[in-house]
């Protein structure tokens, strides 16, 4: 998945890159989210065209579009993926 980063986090800080998710997150973004807390393997990460990803980003633009003006949490996301399909929930456990 392809973010922008203005450095290499991991070699720098010695730690992974952390996202966001806002109204102005685009799928990329929410795609790293879902790898990084489901905490998936290579071969299993979704990406921007995988349902998920896609289902996910709209709540997302709905939430703001209904007035929402703060971030979105890593729990509150969780259960978002959570209603939008228990199925990935169900193989690939909670978000962490």
């Amino acid at each position: 998945t392809e973010i922008y980063n203005i450095f290499n986090t991991e070699k720098i800080l010695n730690r992974p890159s952390e996202v966001a998710i806002s109204n102005t997150s685009g799928l990329a973004g929410i795609a790293y989210w879902i790898n990084k807390h489901f905490e998936l393997p290579e071969n299993l990460k979704v990406n921007k065209r995988d349902e998920i990803v896609i289902l996910t980003k709209a709540k997302v633009d709905e939430a703001y579009a209904d007035g929402r003006t703060t971030l979105m949490g890593d729990e509150e996301l969780g259960q978002m993926i959570k209603e939008i399909s228990p199925e990935f929930v169900e193989r690939f456990g909670e978000a962490r």
